[in-house]
Order: C-alpha cells, then structure tokens, then sequence
C-alpha cells in the first residue's frame, strides 16, 4: 500500500464534513412536543410518504426523495425503475443506466448512504441500478442540484440509496413470487449458450497459456446452443429486523435480507442498421433475434448500535451477484464480412453471439454519528467495494449463407470474425468522509474532508479463429459450430489456427498470449466548508465552497496502443443555496453551483470493445468539461402527503463531452469534447394530491413532467486539433446540434386506490404511466445522419393485498402497451429515418405471495 493510500485512511479518522441542514440520517425523524413537564415522542418511518415530504420540505438544499412506501405501492422490484419514478429521469433501453434533466451516465454519480461505488460495468461509470434491490433500501435520494458535501464530478445528478436501518418491532417475512413475459413463454424453443447454470455462479475458466501452447484447442464449452426449458421468472425472498436493549440507553438493530430472482426475455425484430449518406446500407440485421437470462442474488446485513441519544454506530454490508447470458442469432447483410449483394437476393450473413458475464460486488460500510457538545456533531463514514466482473467464454460465429446452392460458409477474410473472448475487471475501492457541524447562535459551520483511492485492473484475451480451406471446400452447419471447430479438426492443421491480434500462438505464444490491459490508479482528495445562517424565520442561506484535487495514473497495452497517461486537476467549487418560506406552506428556492464531469474509463483507455450493433473506442485525448448550474423552485405542501412544485433550470456546459461516431471505414463511436460550449434550459413540475379520501378510501395521484431544451457546439476543427493524440477525426453534419441523451419531454403518471377495512386490511391499486420524447444515442458524422431513439411509452400496474394476519399478495402487469422500440439513422440529404434497431420488450405478468411473522 502506498503512502497515497495511507495518507487518505489516517484523514479519514482525523479531518471532517458536512450534513444536510435541518436533516439527521436515522431510521426515524422524532418529533418532541413538551405538554406539562411531560415529552412525547413519536417515529415516522423514514421511507414514508409523509415523512419524504416533510424533509424536503424543512430542507436548505433543494432535495428530491422516492421513498420505500411509495415503491412497494407501485411494485417496483429495482432502483432503476425506483429512480425514473423521480422527475426529469429515464432509463436508457436495454440497461440500467439513467439519463437525468438529459444528461448520461458519465454526468452523475451514485453513492450508498453518502459514499461512491463502482460500476459493475467496465463501459459505464455508475452501477446498474436495476441490480439493486428496492426491499433492501429506505428511500432513494436524487440530489439534482449540487452542495459541497458531494463529490463534484457530476452535472445531472447524484443518487443516494439510502440502505435501512431497522427500529421497530421484530419481525421475519417471506416472499414468493413468479412472473411471465409473453415474448419468452410464447417461445416454443428457448435457447442460451453451454456453461453457464440456473442460479448464475459458473465461472468458466479461461485456458491456460500452457495449456493453449501445447494442446491448441482446449475450450471445455459447447459452440452448440443449449435448449432451455420452462422460461418462467421466479423470485424468491426474505428480509427479518430485531433490536435488543444494551444498559439503560443503548440499543442494537438489525436489519438482514437475502434473496433470489431470475427473468426470461426474448426479442425479435431488427438490429445492427448502419447506412452511409444516400441511404445505402452498411450493416442490417433485419432477422434478428435475442435470448436473455438473467439472475440475482443479493445479501445484506445491516447493523445498528445507539450507544446513547449523543453516539450511534452503523455497519452495513452488501453483496450482489449478478450474471446475464445472452444469445443472438441476426441475419442480414454486413460488409464487413462479405460485401457483396446488399439486398440479400444470394447471400445472407449469419452471425451468433453468445454473451456470459457474471458481477460480484461486495461493498462494506462503517459510520457513525457524535454529539460531542450541544454545539459540535462529528460524523465519519469509511467503506471499501470490491468489484469482480468476468465475461467468460464470449462466443462469435459468423458465416455467409448461399440460398442459391443452399450451403453455408465462413467469411474467412476477417480472422475475428468467429472468436471466443475472456476479459475481467477487478477494482479496490476505499472511500471516506468525515465532517463536523458547529452551531453558533442562528449560523451553522460545516467543515470536511473526503478521500477516495480506487485501483482498476481490466484484462482482456480474445482467441480468433482463422479459416484455412477455401470456400466450398468444407462443410459447416450454423446450427452446430462444434463440427468445425474442434481439436481433431486443428491437429490436422488443414481447417483453422488460432490466433490473437497480436500473433499466432503457434509461432509466437509468448507474444500472442500477452492480454490486452488497462490499469488506472486514481486518487481523490477533497475539503469542503459550508456555512448555513438562518436570517429570520422565513429566509435561511447555505454558501459553501469544496476544493478537490483528482490524480489518475493510466497504462494501457492494448491492440491499439501502448503507453501511460498521468492526469492531475484541480477543481474550486463553489455553490449556493437560498430559502425563503412564504408561510408554512409555500417555498421559494434558489440554488447555484459549479461542477465538472470526467470521462470515464473505458472512454479514456484505448481498447475497442466491439458489439454486434456497433464498435467504441477509448479516446486519451479527451478531457473534462466544467458546468455551471442554476435552479429556481416554488414548492408548495397542501397537505402532509402532499406536495405541489414547479422548477426552472439551466446548466452552461464548457467543452461538452459527448459519444460521436468517428471518420472511419468500421463506423466506430468514440468519445470527444465536441465543441466550446452547451447548455440545458428546463422545466419541471411535480404533483402529488389526495384526489378523492371519504372514510377508509383513499384515491391519490403523483404527477411529473419535465420539458428540456438543450444545444452544443460541434466543431469539427477543435476535435481534429485536440485528438492528434489518438489520431481520431470527425466530420460533424451541423455546427450545432442536441445534448446527446436528451429527450425534450418527459413525463411520469401515477393514479392509486388505497383501500383499509377490518384489522388491518389494506388493498393499494397503481397504475403507472410513462413517456419519453426523442434523444439522440450518438451524433453524425459526414452525411450519415444522428442515431436517434424515437418517442417510447410504458404502462405498467399494480394490485397489492396486505392482511392483518401477515399474509400479503401481489399481481403485476409490465408493459402492458407493448410499443416498439425504434431506433433510426435520420440521414440529412435523403430526409429519410432508417431502421438502425426495432422490437418489442414483450408484456409482463405475475404474481407473488408473502407471510410476515
């Protein structure tokens, strides 16, 4: 361990931070009223709706909250779709990842109870949301307008998953569940590759150097797809919470949940759509088709110890396994491989991949809180991540099939066309804060510091298997590459080798075996002050200002270069935030601030990842862009659950960062600071309102929209200026353009039915819609038009059962629109919109029981 990572630990323990105003982070809010000598004191769960209201509305710094009630009332299972729940967001299709006021995965950031964890995806920077269990979780926090408490590299929004902290009666409770999507079951034959099992922890070995060396062929796995039975999701959960009295003020809680699930999906339409300027394809798969298999296991303990009304403690450990297998069988045209007959009268490409990846991220947390005076409060949080992520044994086969003499062949001209690849990425993760609140009279002084060191190491082999005999020579069936590709076949010497890009491992395993790497070491330090002052009982003020400094030590030996980059910036962010109460019920709010965003790894280390539909490529002569932030807030509170609001925002980019498909024969993306200048004007507006409550009836609605409008320069000339590093150009179609990622309108429509009767009987009836305008995936180059994803809609509902007597059903219905997915190529010069991918998700239907004792 270095001194770097010495220096950060003893900080840790021995500087301090920040605390949100008016806002303590316990398992409880407690209100004291003092009647005759006499104090009563209630608890309100903090997940509540109520509850969630009240903060925000008692909040300097402007907060927006979803919490765990308002999410087991729509039935949403994962925190990506807990987050879309919140205004001005969206779900990127076919991820978890989250786009906020327009802005992608590289603009925010995603923290745990207040500190950062990795991606479980080398190509992004936050985690996969949709990993992560909503049960597990009292409220998720999106903090869209910037403090100094936060980690600066973020200019959408952060979000906090706040794990729970249990304090009420003990309880143990069982949840069982199972689910259809019709697209799968309808499916006569389901089909995922050989290897992987049900419950998704095969690891797949990659073979040995000495064992490739001598024997050549080795792979253990089938090329064969492996027929699936039964594609019906299940789930299976628990979650138990107890607390036991320690002395006569100390109390321990704890909170525990373990749990299983498993989904089926299966799509089917048209993928891979790439066309030049007059419309003439590159690249259609326009018969394609996809399995999907996915799996959770998920674990956590949290434990609580209140020592005293001055000192509490908490540990919390989380661990999430994941694994995704995913087959695609497309058929089409693709001149990368045989360039002949665009309009598939003869010769149709065939191409399979099979895609294994399995995550294990194990993420440890110790915090505490202390009132050491009635004037100072210290708190500290220190956490380690450890995230394992493979993809074993990822399977590509492409061959040409001829309709006229009814016979398949390989497109042996490119080597990588049929291969068999292996990477890991493995990061260490530290990270701390410490902070101490000082009161004096009406004024509040937050001082604080916050480290973090993370290591990445991500290796990557990918054996390419080269066709010797010429075409019509031999025999291959698509449906079975294992009487091809097998160890009797390469001992002949007559069928195929086996090479990487850097070599034949005949001829030179020592070189031809080196994998591709990449390795960042990255240390962050940060002090921060912040100083609240309550001007009267309506008016209150935060100024503050954070320092951080962010070194990255980059080395990379790829097939596309070698070298090292050392990267070294500091950043001075201030910010603001001003409330003023028109009465007890209405707010006024002004924020501003200024941040930066970085980009991310893989979009930084020059490794091409290469995918059916597309190509990227790291870039090392990107940078960082700088923002600058303003909102403006009315709130209004009619009633305790309800909450009526309206926010103008905007955001000035310098040197916005965007994903740009690059000068090239293979259409690669790339990642570029693309122009001098973007911004982001917007508005938002939220509804919560009981609509109709009479006795044990209560009918609700929560409401959001946001409207954007976003621009960024596009200079062709700054591009080519700033990337001769890496070599990359780009011929923007416009000078100006729309943020990448951005859809002018969002919207977000709750309606609900709550129902109590008898002892403790409740029913909660949701029906949920939501609505996504056109974004752009990735801008044009030349006269090839922007990707753009079309205008998407989702409706989904939800029927809840919860008994006096413990037992509690469930029914779920998921898209039950069932909209194509569209995503085009809008070309300039023709004004024509091309298929670049479309399909259906396919609807979902299910139905789980649980018992609580």
């Amino acid at each position: 361990m270095n001194f770097r990572k010495l220096s950060i630990a003893a900080l840790f323990l021995t500087t301090s931070g920040t605390l949100m105003y008016a806002q303590e982070k316990n398992d409880t809010v407690k209100n004291e009223k003092k009647i005759e000598g006499v104090i009563i004191q209630g608890t309100t769960k903090k997940g509540s709706e109520s509850n969630i209201i009240s903060i925000q509305k008692k909040s300097v710094e402007v907060i927006e909250r979803v919490g765990s009630v308002q999410l087991e009332k729509q039935g949403v299972g994962d925190v990506s779709v807990a987050v879309t729940k919140a205004t001005g967001s969206q779900k990127q299709e076919g991820s978890g990842q989250i786009f906020i006021r327009g802005l992608g995965d590289r603009n925010n950031s995603t923290t745990i109870n207040g500190l950062q964890v990795p991606s479980n995806d080398p190509l992004y920077k936050n985690i996969d949301l949709s990993i992560i269990k909503t049960d597990m979780i009292d409220f998720i926090g999106l903090e869209k307008v910037y403090n100094p408490k936060l980690w600066g590299d973020m200019s959408g929004a952060n979000v906090d998953i706040v794990t729970k902290v249990y304090t009420g009666k003990p309880y143990f409770k069982v949840n069982l569940g199972s689910s259809v999507n019709f697209n799968a079951v309808q499916k006569n034959n389901f089909f995922l590759q050989d290897g992987p099992s049900y419950f998704g922890f095969t690891k797949i070995n990659q073979p040995s150097k000495n064992s490739i060396v001598n024997q050549g062929y080795v792979f253990k796995t089938s090329w064969k797809n492996q027929e699936t039975n039964n594609p019906f999701n299940s789930s299976l959960s628990f979650d138990f919470g107890t607390n036991f009295k320690i002395g006569e003020q100390g109390k321990l809680s704890i909170f525990g949940y373990g749990g299983f699930d498993n989904s089926y999906d299966y799509f089917k339409g048209t993928t891979g759509g790439s066309y030049d300027g007059q419309d003439n394809p590159l690249r259609i798969y326009d018969n394609a088709e996809e399995y999907r298999y996915t799996t959770n296991t998920t674990g956590v303990v949290n434990v609580n110890y209140k020592i005293n009304s001055n000192h509490n403690i908490n540990l919390s450990s989380n661990y999430i396994h994941t694994s995704e297998q995913k087959l695609g069988n497309y058929s089409g045209y693709n001149r990368d491989y045989y360039d002949n007959d665009p309009s598939q009268e003869r010769f149709i490409t065939q191409q399979r991949r099979a895609t294994y990846r399995i995550n294990d991220l194990i993420s440890n947390q110790l915090r505490g809180e202390h009132t050491l005076s009635e004037p100072l409060k210290i708190s500290w949080n220190i956490g380690f991540n450890r995230l394992d992520s493979k993809r074993p044994d990822r399977q590509d086969n492409v061959t040409i099939f001829d309709k006229q003499q009814n016979y398949s062949f390989f497109a042996s001209s490119n080597p990588g066309a049929n291969n068999r690849y292996y990477d890991q990425l493995l990061e260490n993760d530290f990270v701390g804060d410490i902070h101490a609140d000082y009161k004096i009279g009406d004024a509040k002084i937050t001082l604080g510091y916050s480290g973090r060191y993370k290591d990445s190491d991500f290796k990557a082999t990918q054996y390419n298997f080269r066709i010797l005999p010429a075409q019509g020579t031999y025999f291959v069936d698509p449906n079975n590459y294992d009487t091809f590709f097998n160890l009797g076949n390469y001992q002949t010497g007559a069928y195929f080798d086996i090479v990487t890009f850097r070599g034949d491992i005949k001829y030179s395993p020592e070189t031809a075996l080196v994998p591709q790497t990449f390795t960042s070491e990255m240390t962050n330090n940060a002090g921060y002050v912040n100083v609240d002052y309550k001007f009267s009982e309506k008016f209150t003020a935060q100024l503050g200002v954070r320092y951080e400094n962010l070194m990255q030590k980059l080395t990379y030996n790829t097939a596309i270069l070698q070298g090292k980059e050392n990267r070294d910036y500091n950043k001075i962010l201030p910010a603001f935030n001003l409330k003023y109460s028109l009465n007890d019920k209405h707010n006024l709010r002004l924020a501003g601030s200024k941040t930066y965003t970085t980009p991310l790894l893989l979009e930084t280390a020059p490794f091409e990842y290469v995918d059916v539909d597309e190509s990227t490529i790291g870039n090392v002569s990107n940078y960082p862009a700088d923002n600058y932030n303003v909102d403006l807030k009315w709130e209004w509170f009619p009633k305790k659950n309800e909450l009526i609001s309206l926010t103008a925002f905007g955001k000035y980019i310098q040197n916005p960062l965007a994903r740009v498909t690059i000068n090239s024969s293979s259409n690669s993306v790339s990642f570029m600071n693309v122009g001098d200048t973007g911004r982001v004007f917007g508005l938002e507006a939220e509804f919560r309102k009981d609509i109709y409550t009479t006795g044990n009836t209560r009918i609700y609605t929560f409401m959001n929209g946001t409207y954007l409008n976003t621009e960024q320069d596009l200079d062709t000339e700054k591009v080519a200026k700033e990337n001769q590093g890496s070599g990359f150009s780009a011929s923007f179609i416009k000078d100006k353009d729309k943020l990448q990622g951005a859809s002018e309108f969002l919207a977000n429509a709750n309606v609900g039915l709550e129902q109590k009767w008898g002892n403790k009987n409740t029913m909660d009836f949701v029906v949920s819609y939501s609505y996504i305008s056109d974004n752009i995936y990735a801008l044009g180059f030349q006269n090839r038009g922007n990707m753009v994803d079309k205008a998407f809609s989702t409706l989904d509902a939800t029927l809840k059962f919860k008994l006096g007597n413990g037992i509690g059903f469930s029914f779920t219905g998921r898209n039950l629109l069932n909209p194509y997915f569209t995503r085009i190529q809008d070309n300039p010069l023709t004004g024509n919109e091309l298929i670049s991918k479309k399909y259906k998700r396919g609807t979902g239907l299910g139905a789980s029981v649980s018992y609580e004792f």
